[in-house]
């Protein structure tokens, strides 16, 4: 209320108050009476359901709340958009993504919000679009490239601050995404050795069946999964890495078999992280969520432009040390 936040509160476990009743509960006595007037952010839809904890759009209602901001809807059957048409029968003003962002008082990160309900975004990608949740991961200069048009100089565009905080994101990843050339050019581990945490499953797109098999990550610890037009010839013994037969192309309908395909491997949110043309595919063909997009500090002069994101909501900018980080949401 006038920029000024009265109270604060989060789900702590299952079972447990809802983060709208631990809100209300923080309140002072003396700002109690200022409840009315403020507005409530949840970062997902209120419940109007009465299970274990009671329904959180009635206790609004209760308290005469009379604007709500909601970062996202719950897909939880019964639930779905029915507590914000509840709310807004009653006169209450909701205000939902995208203009979310647009509301939020500048004391308020919006990014932060998504962070807790993620497992809810995930299951809702799932439920609604029958594939994970695409998050497209990539780094240029600061004159937009990926890379110098020597392709083997060695170059770093982002700074270890960066590139550790990548590998933190892997470990909350349920799969990495990479294309033939990345792997067969750079040999990449795809785990989260910069970060303590479980490893995801790297993800190999060769529609060419350049892939050999004898690659550095078909001898980590996850086993790949590999989506190639040709099965490689050899592979490491006891390997169980698992190969998709897939057509020669990156067309539409490869690509959203592939999502396909992973969602029935119970694969919630990955990351593409590259290269240009695998992300440009996902880009072209709208087959992507969020993008988080890392900007060095230096210029290369020339090499392979970066992807251009289009039909976007630019989400926030931050400083990562000498990078810069923009997050990016798909409208849809």
């Amino acid at each position: 209320m006038n920029d000024t936040i009265i109270g604060e509160g989060y789900h702590r476990q299952g079972g447990q108050a809802h983060a709208e009743v631990n809100c209300l509960k923080s309140v002072k006595a003396a700002d109690r009476h200022r409840i009315p007037d403020a507005t409530l952010y949840v970062s997902l839809e209120p419940c109007c359901i009465i299970g274990k904890t009671g329904a959180c759009s009635t206790l609004i209602l209760q308290h005469g709340i009379r604007t709500v901001v909601v970062a996202q809807r719950d897909s939880t059957p019964g639930v779905d958009g029915a507590s914000l048409a509840l709310l807004r029968a009653a006169g209450v003003t909701v205000r939902e993504y995208p203009d979310f962002v647009a509301s939020m008082p500048r004391n308020v990160l919006a990014l932060p919000m998504a962070i807790g309900t993620a497992p809810y975004l995930f299951r809702h990608t799932l439920v609604t679009t029958g594939r994970p949740y695409v998050t497209l991961k990539f780094a240029q200069s600061a004159d937009g490239f990926l890379r110098p048009a020597d392709r083997k100089a060695a170059y770093w565009i982002t700074n270890p601050i960066s590139r550790r905080l990548v590998h933190r994101w892997r470990s909350s990843e349920t799969g990495i995404i990479v294309g033939a050339r990345t792997v067969i050019e750079d040999d990449p581990s795809l785990t989260t050795r910069l970060w303590p945490g479980p490893d995801p499953v790297p993800i190999i797109i060769d529609p060419r069946g350049r892939i050999t098999g004898q690659e550095r990550v078909f001898r980590g610890p996850v086993a790949p999964i590999l989506y190639t037009s040709l099965a490689p010839k050899s592979l490491p013994k006891n390997s169980e890495a698992t190969v998709v037969i897939i057509p020669a192309d990156l067309k539409l309908a490869t690509i959203e078999f592939i999502l396909r395909d992973l969602a029935k491997r119970r694969l919630a949110n990955v990351t593409v992280e590259g290269g240009a043309g695998l992300l440009n595919a996902f880009i072209r063909h709208d087959l992507w969520d969020e993008a988080r997009v890392f900007t060095g500090p230096n210029a290369l002069g020339d090499g392979l432009a970066a992807p251009e994101i289009h039909h976007n909501h630019l989400i926030d900018t931050t400083r990562i040390g000498s990078d810069r980080l923009t997050y990016f949401k798909r409208l849809p």
